[in-house]
């Protein structure tokens, strides 16, 4: 694997450059494009009640497992990134469930 290239669980690699694309000022773009798809998916009626509460509910795990995977389990780093406190970090991985590798 050459340098500046990350290899993807499926034996892909994925360059820095295709990386740019996928930066934070295109996240907006990416969960108005989900949320459009998970509209769409319901035809025409109204999701159920509570879908605020269950879009957050349901992005906050994997936001935290991936911060914790790409700061290989390193709190202190995560919770800069995440923008918490680490003890916050730390009592909502508790609450999640999720464990850390380190």
């Amino acid at each position: 694997m050459s340098v500046g290239k990350t290899l993807l669980s499926d034996g892909d690699e994925l360059s820095l450059r295709s990386v740019s694309s996928l930066t934070a000022e295109n996240l907006p773009q990416m969960v108005n494009r989900l949320l459009g798809e998970y509209f769409a998916a319901h035809r025409g009626m109204m999701p159920p009640a509570g879908l605020y509460g269950r879009v957050l509910r349901e992005v906050e795990k994997p936001l935290i497992e991936q911060t914790l995977l790409i700061t290989s389990g390193n709190q202190i780093k995560a919770a800069a990134i995440l923008g918490l406190n680490r003890n916050t970090l730390r009592k909502k991985i508790n609450e999640l469930g999720i464990e850390v590798k380190k």
